[in-house]
């Protein structure tokens, strides 16, 4: 063979196998394209189809496709061309009147359908399929019975057309008639096994339903029909959110992404929330900055807030945190409600002043945002967890009262769930703020600048008799607060030693002993301490058995009672000098020989 001969056979087996690929592409894979939300995919196969084959039937799909990207315009201009190529193409026709629906001119569509149907003699499955879905793709000029007697008619004359079930159980679903929608999902199983768009439908109503184990059934089944169909990583993601699960939420949602190649903003956005919430913040700063400055959407301002204080950055935090608070409330949501801020908002403002300070654990702004969040909250359990967060703060940098009265708004909103712990971190709140209020001794000496500057400012001014009363009501706060404790865990060693040492410093030390205040709070403390050999008690012991035995020994004159304390503490505390001189342990004095005559 020459080499002319060569280069034509070369060239004519190019354009045979380009004129193969373009036919290998069907309308059944664009309409694949379109439903797993490929549509540029879709746009490709139809376009070349259109091009290669300018049939009306392929104008029609070209259209179609128009139709479902809402490109109206280029939608009639593809059905117009249908027409052309054959003008009892009523396909096109209810294409057209789909059109008019878009537009708003619902008579002219009506008549136009009615048209189609009257001269196909109802008879065209296909005609009264996408005539009944017209129906349904604009809701402001839906007719949900039209489409669903449509419909009807059309899977009489072709049961095998699955998306007509499929349409019809969108109507159904956008009823809320989720039985009969799943039934109508069915028959699309039946007419094609195993269909995704189909399983996918179905999990979306047990979605709807709360019935999270069947949801995840059938998208499982939806992916493993067809592992493209993006749509169903999406509803798992959001499946995999309500369940909490945010890393396989955020996953999925990326492989959402990447199947579908879906880079609108508003899509890229819920990525970066999803990988926020799954801890990934440096992945969720990655997102937002990939949409800067092409989405209008305030809300990106509230994740960089959050996702900057995440990561550390908290001069970011609070730039975006701020604005978004001043501009977020000033538009309307998409019921035309006023937007209103979310208590993390503010919580995450208030932890990122915090978190500037320098000499303390807080900020005055830091706390004013943390207590504005928490007064916003509509749960009860966060509203409290906020304010235990607050009183932490607090006690750190000393200002005990604060952290007490924090403790208490946070146990209140939550009582039945408030834990011993919680009461034992409030009672030691009591019990600390009351040891910095120093009450002048009795000849009226003045309280030095030291002793001022560690009490709380409200006090300062008070005198002598009205600080002692305060100072004793503080420790009777405490020690009712230990006693909430003890009521929740009646087996805990520490909220008794702390209610004994409560009323040890509410009262005049020798009324205490006189009248063994603390004693049974005392006694019960060291009955639990000593079933633990840890030894983690034996520093409070010192104390609780010094107690005991000059109690024993002086006011109830209970020698017994007092040698067992007095030898209990020898143990924790074997060189204690009054324990020895109490048992007549000590060594006598050395005696010095006088000298002289």
């Amino acid at each position: 063979m020459n080499t002319q001969l060569k280069n034509i056979a070369a060239t004519l087996a190019l354009s045979l196998f380009s004129l193969t690929f373009a036919f290998s592409q069907t309308p059944e894979e664009g309409f694949g394209y379109l439903n797993s939300e490929r549509p540029e995919k879709a746009k490709e196969v139809f376009t070349k189809l259109a091009e290669s084959s300018p049939s009306a039937d392929n104008y029609y799909n070209l259209g179609y496709y128009y139709v479902r990207t809402n490109q109206l315009d280029e939608a009639q201009k593809a059905f117009e061309k249908g027409l052309a190529v054959d003008d009892k193409s009523y396909l096109n026709q209810v294409g057209l009147a789909t059109v008019a629906l878009g537009k708003g001119d619902v008579a002219k569509a009506k008549e136009m359908i009615e048209y189609a149907e009257k001269k196909t003699r109802g008879k065209d499955a296909n005609v009264l399929f996408r005539a009944g879905e017209a129906y349904t793709l604009f809701d402001k000029n839906s007719d949900p019975a039209e489409a669903i007697r449509l419909l009807d008619e059309a899977v009489k004359r072709d049961n095998k057309l699955a998306d007509a079930y499929i349409v019809k159980g969108d109507v159904l679903s956008k009823r809320n008639e989720g039985g009969p929608a799943v039934t109508a999902y069915e028959y699309a199983l039946m007419a094609k096994p195993n269909y995704a768009l189909a399983n996918n439908r179905i999990g979306q109503i047990y979605l709807r339903g709360k019935n999270y184990n069947q949801a995840l059934d059938f998208y499982k089944k939806a992916i493993e029909a067809d592992p493209e169909f993006a749509p169903a990583y999406k509803d798992l993601a959001e499946l995999y959110f309500l369940a909490q699960q945010y890393k396989r939420a955020a996953e999925n949602f990326d492989l959402y992404i990447q199947k579908s190649g879906n880079n609108d903003p508003e899509t890229v956005l819920r990525a970066a929330q999803f990988a926020f919430t799954a801890d990934e913040y440096a992945r969720s700063l990655e997102l937002l900055e990939s949409i800067k400055g092409k989405i209008d959407n305030p809300i990106t301002k509230r994740m960089y807030g959050w996702a900057y204080y995440k990561t550390n950055n908290m001069e970011e935090s609070i730039k975006n945190l701020e604005e978004f608070i001043k501009v977020y409330p000033q538009g309307k949501d998409e019921d035309g409600n006023p937007r209103k801020l979310v208590p993390d908002d503010y919580k995450y403002l208030g932890r990122a002043y915090n978190k500037m300070a320098t000499d303390k654990e807080y900020t005055p702004q830091g706390m004013e945002y943390l207590m504005k969040g928490a007064e916003m909250d509509t749960s009860a359990a966060e509203a409290a967890t906020t304010y235990k967060e607050i009183a932490a703060a607090y006690y750190k940098d000393k200002d005990y009262l604060k952290a007490a009265k924090a403790y208490e708004k946070g146990i209140g909103l939550d009582t039945a769930k408030a834990s011993t712990n919680d009461y034992f971190q409030q009672g030691l709140a009591y019990f600390q703020g009351a040891q910095l209020i120093t009450v002048p001794d009795s000849a009226g000496v003045p309280l030095d600048s030291a002793a001022k500057a560690k009490m709380p400012a409200e006090y300062a001014s008070l005198d002598s008799a009205g600080l002692a009363m305060t100072k004793k009501g503080i420790y009777l706060q405490a020690d009712s607060t230990f006693a909430k404790g003890i009521a929740k865990l009646p087996d805990w060693p520490y909220n008794y030693y702390w209610r004994g040492s409560s009323l040890y410093n509410a009262y005049d030390r020798q009324e205490n002993i006189d009248k063994g205040i603390s004693a049974p709070y005392y006694e019960k403390f060291a009955e639990l301490a000593e079933k633990d050999p840890s030894g983690n008690y034996k520093a409070y012991l010192k104390q609780v058995y010094s107690y005991l035995a000059y109690y024993y020994q002086t006011s109830v004159k209970d020698e017994a009672k007092a040698k067992s304390y007095w030898q209990k503490l020898l143990v924790v505390d074997p060189e204690n000098k009054t324990a020895k001189d109490a048992l007549g342990m000590s060594e006598p004095a050395a005696i010095t020989p006088k000298t002289g005559k």
